[in-house]
């Protein structure tokens, strides 16, 4: 019956995306760039760079990103061969093409396509790919933070071309993530997957709200605050992140330390070699008291725990009747003092968290993608324009906006109801819960969505990916390094699939050709995350530290304020050097 239930939810799933491919090929088969028109998008983007025509410049960068004028005897102008875009003779990674905007033809640098030829800098990217989506792929980031500046500074792209590349090659990381953690187990429980479905189920939806808040306080927000904003977060989320690893650490030292303290402090000397031995361990005052201490801390972080559950408890409906097996005095479950174990509860628990494919948290959170999708593809986002001609700040727009993230709001509500009422199933029938597990009260399920709202606002409006915010979120709540790295892994790939779909619609890729570059990256992006679990794996089998993570994690954070400072520094410095607007913006403005 399961066997049949993954099948069908994977035949409708098949289905879904061959619609969707059909009508991907019916968009991209008229888009402009293969006829030589822009969309109204790059046509303002073409307009600004009028504002350049005759300036002063010593290589073509100066001269505004791609699609940009040529440097051309130093002073930026519209190109009129392919030479007139190199910065040198060995120079092959732009090309000269016409562009109608505002019905008058105009020549522009572009990209090249990737095969024509296959230069060195692609080299060069590639094997930065390979290098960043095996250590994003290890701590559960996406690296577009990484990945953006290195297509900009590597082989050139604009920002506009650079971030749907990064989201192309983060959905074929996803991808090998996914697969490689799909048949791996939780490190505590050994029949239940590594993916916690339960937490990406109430995380997903709340970091798409918030993801659409952000990108519309992005519109309006000045780059020079949004450089400012970035870097504070990154350095603040980099030093906590040190500091939970330094903690793990820690606490992984002190572990193995008693382990090897209990088995070989003694002061038998057995045998010709005088080695100290002891068969019963010794305990010293030092000793026995830290483990008292701990036991106390245990029973009474336990205490607490149950408190909170027994007082959550009293706020839900009564239990449904299928649940009546389990034997408790009260069916409303307002007390906890008829607890006893039972073991059909415990074993149909059991057996739920044993799927690999829950369809219980899987469909809500393709439900969240596909709306969230709709949503960007009807109203416009991420840099796409309208599939219907939406305008901003209508009214439709404005309907379009708020609609679907009432119906995500909701779904968040329910699947925060069902955790609840699945933890006091869980609490009542005995189940015991395993180091990293979460006890799912109204406390959690409210503060863990507000995180996540504030993860999105923060990923759309600072254009940094939400596992850099999530994962370390996710540590603090006590998730184990290894299901907080396979989860954030797991929930990039819905959103790295829809921000892929809409760029691929919208025609947003560089070169001509559009998939060269998508197909060569994205799979550069799958080997090279395939290549980094495997290693992080054999890492942890063999040291035992997942205190690793956690600094990889940070290392990765760390570097990616760096990289995106960079760029963020050269974009500000661009604005202020063409006197641009430097204020705060109307919400429509850049649309």
């Amino acid at each position: 019956m399961k066997s049949d239930r993954i099948s069908a939810s994977v035949a409708s799933l098949y289905r879904t995306l061959k619609l969707l491919c059909i009508f991907l090929l019916h968009q991209t088969s008229s888009k402009s760039l293969m006829n030589g028109s822009v969309s109204e998008e790059n046509g303002i983007s073409l307009a600004k760079d009028q504002i350049l025509i005759g300036r002063q410049c010593s290589q073509q960068s100066d001269c505004g990103f791609l699609p940009a004028l040529a440097c051309n005897h130093h002073i930026c102008q519209h190109c009129t061969q392919n030479s007139d875009c190199s910065d040198g003779v060995g120079d092959h990674t732009k090309r000269c093409k016409q562009f109608i905007s505002n019905d008058k033809v105009q020549a522009y640098c572009i990209e090249k396509d990737l095969f024509d030829p296959f230069a060195k800098t692609d080299l060069i990217a590639t094997i930065m790919t390979l290098l960043i989506t095996a250590l994003s792929a290890g701590c559960g980031i996406g690296g577009g933070g990484l990945l953006v500046p290195s297509f900009i500074l590597v082989i050139g792209l604009s920002p506009k071309h650079a971030i749907p590349l990064s989201k192309a090659t983060i959905l074929g990381t996803s991808v090998a993530n996914f697969w490689f953690n799909y048949h791996r187990r939780h490190p505590m429980k050994n029949n239940v997957p590594i993916i916690n479905y339960a937490m990406a189920a109430i995380m997903e939806p709340p970091t798409l709200i918030g993801a659409v808040i952000g990108v519309m306080l992005n519109h309006v927000v000045p780059n020079w605050l949004i450089f400012l904003l970035l870097i504070s977060l990154l350095t603040s989320i980099t030093l906590r992140t040190f500091i939970k690893g330094n903690r793990l650490r820690e606490k992984e030292t002190k572990r193995r330390q008693a382990l090897i303290k209990n088995v070989f402090v003694g002061n038998v000397k057995s045998g010709s070699r005088n080695r100290l031995w002891s068969l019963y361990p010794r305990l010293d005052v030092e000793t026995a008291a830290r483990h008292w201490l701990s036991i106390t801390c245990k029973r009474r972080k336990e205490r607490e725990v149950r408190l909170e559950d027994e007082r959550d408890s009293q706020t839900l409906p009564p239990v449904s009747p299928k649940y009546t097996s389990i034997r408790l005095t009260e069916l409303n479950f307002g007390t906890f003092h008829s607890l006893g174990k039972d073991s059909r509860a415990i074993a149909r628990i059991k057996e739920a968290d044993s799927d690999k494919f829950p369809n219980r948290y899987i469909w809500p959170l393709l439900f969240a993608w596909v709306v969230v999708s709709l949503q960007a593809m009807l109203r416009g986002g991420h840099g796409c324009p309208s599939l219907i001609g939406v305008k901003c700040n209508t009214r439709l727009y404005w309907v379009l906006t708020v609609l679907p993230l009432g119906l995500l709001l909701y779904l968040i509500h329910r699947i925060g109801l069902y955790l609840r009422l699945d933890n006091r199933l869980r609490i009542c029938s005995g189940y015991e819960f395993s180091e990293g597990d979460l006890h799912w009260t109204k406390k959690k399920t409210t503060r863990l969505p507000f995180y996540c709202v504030i993860a999105g606002i923060t990923a759309g409006l600072l254009g940094i990916g939400g596992g850099m915010v999530k994962g370390p979120i996710m540590l603090e709540m006590g998730v184990l390094p290894m299901v907080q790295v396979a989860t954030a892994n797991f929930m990039i790939l819905f959103t790295s699939a829809s921000t892929t779909l809409q760029f691929a619609i919208a025609g947003q890729f560089p070169g001509s050709l559009q998939y060269d570059y998508v197909g060569w990256f994205a799979c550069a992006g799958f080997v090279g995350a395939y290549c980094g679990q495997s290693v992080v794996a054999f890492l942890l089998k063999k040291y035992n530290r997942e205190s690793m993570l956690v600094y990889i994690l940070a290392v990765m954070i760390g570097v990616s304020a760096f990289c995106m400072g960079i760029v963020g520094f050269q974009i500000v410095e661009n604005e202020i050097a063409l006197r641009m607007h430097l204020g705060f913006s109307g919400s429509c403005d850049a649309q």
